[in-house]
Formats: structure tokens, C-alpha cells, sequence
């Protein structure tokens, strides 16, 4: 059922090759495939990996656990209310994001969203709904994931955002000081403006209001900055927020342009989400075609959490096989293995075929020791 939904094979497409008929998974399909299973049953996966020996060497940074997010466009098989046109990705058809936060190779959350709908619109939502036990302390993103609002909302919240962006000389114009601006004439790199520090201060009831509306749920991220946005420029809600990022966005740039080697990080974590997204890629194109099926926007949200569950699956069974060489070779004491099999990727697939006959009736069990037993890396 899972599978069939994944990779957008359908429930007769599945039957005709696996040992369950039509009827029952239908049925099946019906009862049990809903959007909160699917995601609770992300959710134990996600914490099963991170149970495993091997999840701890995941982490490029020992102090800090990077997340990231990035959206990816499927088309929309059957049109529906969120799918939209978009030249560039989906020719004369419509389709749909699917906007995905990521932690050491584990899709932890992921949402759709209309392809005429700014990335940047979602990314406290994603990180603040994560129900897994996976909590990253600093998120990146692309240059999508940027606007006047996302600094400040993820410094209010304690959250690092560290997006990477494509020239860290372009965001020179968006560099501001919190004194007078002459001091910094005989300065190499010159701030484009001053902030207004009495929109800040003067009045705080106005920036804790917003904090406490999202803190409660009362309001999304997505509707906040809409309502942001829709306000007059000289409306004092809009200015105060729109200052504080300012401060934050100009931290976190002179903090790259004084340590660009920090970048480097952010580039390895976006790495992992694109890995990710070939492999999401691959899963929803097993039937020839990349999208999602589903007459409805539940239909198509339920299809594309079957391909996160589908693909969190892939990435759990990987993890399994390197926690097993993990523990043989420490075991063993070959430091130069241990040494190769940290730097083994978990999002693989080429040793999985999805286009076979699934007999989902074997009792006999996966025997992963078996499996490995010829295998060694040196």
C-alpha cells in the first residue's frame, strides 16, 4: 500500500505484482492510509535510526546538529486546488512543492505547498511541527529559504538559520550598523543603512505579541508574513520586525565574512538534502513519471508522506547495514574500515530494486548478518 502510493504505482498496478490481491489493499488503503499514521510512522523510524551506532557519526559538527530544508517540485497527475502552472518545472501542467526539513540524512518533516508560494514562507512552520525526536539547532537553507522576517522569527525562538547564499558579496547591501553611520566611512566594508533601534525598544509589547501568537499556534509563519506584507511600510508592526531581522540577517553576515570557512558547513548540509531529494526523486519516478497521484490535495499530501516513509525506509535499512560493519570493525579494531565507513552516505539505492515482484507473505526474515558476511570495505 505504502509502496504502491510511493512510487505512484497505484493500488491495481501493485496487486498485479505482489501476493496481496486488489481487494484487500484497497481496503487497507482506505482504513489505515491517513496522513497521521504516516507521519507517526515517519516519526519511529526517524527515532529508530537515531538508536543506531552508527547515527552519531552522521554529524559533521560535534556540538552543533545541522538540519536543512529545501523544497522539490512534483507534478500533480490529476490538477487539484494547490497544484499550479509553472513553465519552468512543469511545461503546460500544474504541480506541487514538497517542501522537506532534513537531519543527518533523515527526512524528519515534510509539507506541500503551491508552486506559486514562496519557500521562505514555511521554513519556522517545518522546524516548529517536528514531532521526532531529532531536534537540529541550526538550520540551512537556499536562497529560497530567505526574506525580511526569517532571521528575527528563528533568533526569537532560539533557533540558528544559516542559509547559504550564492554570493556573500551581493549580501553586502543588506549589511546594517546599529550606531551612527559616519564611524564607519574609513571602514573597508560599509554598511548600507542604520537600523532604527527605536523600533525595537520603545515599544517591545509589539515584537512579544507576535513571538507569543506563534508560539501558541495561533497564527502560522505563513500568515504572519503575509499580514506583514500586506500592512503599510510605515506600519510600526511590520518596521519593528522587519528590523530586528535586520540586525540578525547583518550578524550572521559579517559572522561568514569574518569566518568563511563556516560556510563550508552550511554547503555539506545542503548537500545531504539534495542527495536526499535525488532519491525522492527516483522512488516517485519507478512508474515512469515524477509526480503525484491523488484526485484531491489529501490524496496527493498522503502520496507524497508514502514517499518520505518510503524513503526513510531506504535510508533506516542502509543505516542498519553500517551499524552492523560499525560494531564488526570495532570489534576488530581496523581503524583504516572505521575510518571508510564514516564517510559512507546512508541515501543509496542502487542495491534496492522497486520494480519486482514484492511477496509481502515471506515469513522468512531479512537476515542482515548474513547478508554482510562476505562483505569487508579493505
Amino acid at each position: 500500500m505504502v509502496i504502491a502510493q510511493a512510487t505512484n504505482l497505484g493500488n491495481l498496478a501493485m496487486a498485479q505484482t505482489c501476493d496481496i490481491p486488489y481487494h484487500v489493499l484497497d481496503e487497507t488503503c482506505r482504513q489505515y492510509c491517513r496522513l497521521p499514521t504516516l507521519r507517526a510512522a515517519n516519526d519511529r523510524i526517524a527515532n529508530f535510526i537515531a538508536q543506531l551506532p552508527i547515527f552519531e557519526h552522521y554529524s559533521f559538527d560535534l556540538e552543533v546538529l545541522f538540519g536543512a530544508v529545501d523544497g522539490q517540485k512534483f507534478e500533480a497527475a490529476t490538477p487539484t486546488v494547490k497544484a499550479r502552472h509553472s513553465r519552468k518545472y512543469f511545461s503546460g501542467g500544474r504541480g506541487v512543492v514538497a517542501y522537506t526539513l532534513l537531519a543527518n540524512h533523515i527526512a524528519l518533516r515534510t509539507e506541500l505547498i503551491g508552486a506559486h508560494e514562496h519557500e521562505s514562507h514555511y521554513v519556522f512552520d517545518i522546524c516548529y511541527h517536528n514531532t521526532t525526536d531529532i531536534a537540529p539547532a541550526m538550520i540551512t537553507g537556499d536562497m529560497h529559504s530567505v526574506n525580511k522576517a526569517n532571521f528575527a522569527i528563528a533568533r526569537w525562538f532560539e533557533m540558528g538559520f544559516a542559509p547559504r547564499f550564492t554570493s556573500l558579496q551581493a549580501q553586502l547591501k543588506h549589511l546594517y550598523c546599529g550606531d551612527d553611520i559616519a564611524q564607519y566611512d574609513n571602514f573597508l566594508i560599509k554598511p548600507a543603512g542604520e537600523i532604527d533601534r527605536s523600533m525595537i525598544c520603545d515599544d517591545p509589547s509589539i515584537i512579544e505579541q507576535t513571538i507569543a501568537s506563534l508560539s501558541v499556534k495561533e497564527i502560522s509563519q505563513q500568515a504572519l508574513v503575509g499580514k506583514l506584507c500586506a500592512l503599510s511600510p510605515h506600519h510600526r508592526t511590520r518596521k519593528a520586525v522587519f528590523e530586528v531581522d535586520k540586525l540578525v540577517r547583518s550578524i550572521y553576515t559579517h559572522a561568514l565574512h569574518a569566518r568563511p570557512p563556516a560556510a563550508a558547513q552550511f554547503h555539506r548540509s545542503q548537500n545531504r538534502i539534495e542527495a536526499y531529494n535525488q532519491l525522492r526523486s527516483f522512488i516517485a519516478q519507478v512508474s515512469g513519471r515524477k509526480h503525484l497521484i491523488g484526485k484531491t490535495d489529501l490524496d496527493v499530501a498522503i502520496s507524497n508522506e508514502c514517499g518520505r516513509l518510503l524513503a526513510n525506509v531506504v535510508t533506516a535499512f542502509n543505516s542498519m547495514l553500517l551499524s552492523q560493519l560499525l560494531e564488526r570493525y570495532q570489534r576488530d579494531g581496523n581503524q583504516k574500515a572505521l575510518d571508510t565507513l564514516k564517510k559512507i552516505s546512508p541515501v543509496a539505492w542502487q542495491h534496492i530494486y522497486f520494480l519486482r515482484h514484492y511477496a509481502f507473505r515471506n515469513e522468512n526474515p531479512i537476515d542482515i548478518t548474513a547478508m554482510l558476511a562476505g562483505l569487508d570495505l579493505l
